[in-house]
Order: structure tokens, then sequence, then C-alpha cells
């Protein structure tokens, strides 16, 4: 039976997702950290290197990079190869305003919640099932182990 942890935190873009966590313990950027028409990791200084993150709670501590990484994930997002929830411990707004941009453009809502009363870095592992609710800034983890 999974164990199950609560994390409440700051929703910064609303929606609901589940899906399998994938946790980068480096920043993050879509510029060039990301194919997004197939949502492969290509940065190559990220230990995530190789692995999809279409569909995965995508798990960093913070963003980083270029202005160009919304329009990066904006497009991940039309391709079908966005993640499908992102945590942090600090959002920085060039990921947020992509994900603003997917509900505008395609109807597709893609929740963000930081500030965690726990660093999610701690506590989600890659695997672990991921409940991300940007309406309440809530976040659980059903652990496999």
């Amino acid at each position: 039976m999974p164990r199950e942890i609560a994390l409440r935190g700051r929703g910064l873009v609303p929606g609901r997702a589940e899906g399998e966590a994938l946790v980068s313990p480096l920043a993050f950027g879509f510029w060039h950290g990301i194919d997004p028409r197939t949502g492969e990791i290509v940065d190559e200084r990220n230990p995530l290197r190789g692995r999809n993150a279409a569909g995965k709670v995508l798990v960093f501590p913070y963003g980083r990079g270029s202005t160009g990484g919304s329009s990066v994930f904006l497009e991940a997002v039309r391709c079908g190869a966005a993640p499908c929830a992102i945590v942090n411990i600090e959002s920085e707004p060039i990921v947020t305003i992509g994900a603003l941009m997917a509900k505008e453009f395609y109807g597709k809502q893609i929740p963000i919640v930081d500030r965690l009363d726990r660093n999610p870095l701690e506590v989600i592992e890659s695997g672990d099932v991921v409940l991300v609710d940007g309406d309440r800034g809530e976040v659980v983890v059903l652990k496999r182990r």
C-alpha cells in the first residue's frame, strides 16, 4: 500500500493533474532543455537527459533560462509533449507564463505549485505518483516505497 504525503504551498496556475514524478535536482529551463516535439529532456547538463517529461509531473527547484522558454513550453503543449504539472521550490515567471498561455491558446490546464511547506526535492522521487492541485496549492505524493 503506498504511503501518502500531503504538502501545502502556493498555487500559481490553477488546475488539477496527476502523474508520475520526474525530479531534477538542478534548475530547469525549457529553452534548450526539452525537445518540444517529443518531451525528451535534451539539456546535456541535466541528469534527466534522455528521459521524457511528457505527461509527467516535472519537479525542479527553480526555473532557469531565457525568455524564449515560455514559447518552447507552449510548443510542447501544442505537440502534446508538455508535463502535466510542475512543482518547484520557487517558480519563476517564464515557466508560469507558459502554463498560463497553455490555457488561453489550447485550453490545457497545467497546474504549478511552489513554496511548499517542505522541500519537494526532499520528499518527491522520480517514479512517485503525484497529485497537483493548483487551485488549492496542494501536492499529494503517493510513495511506492
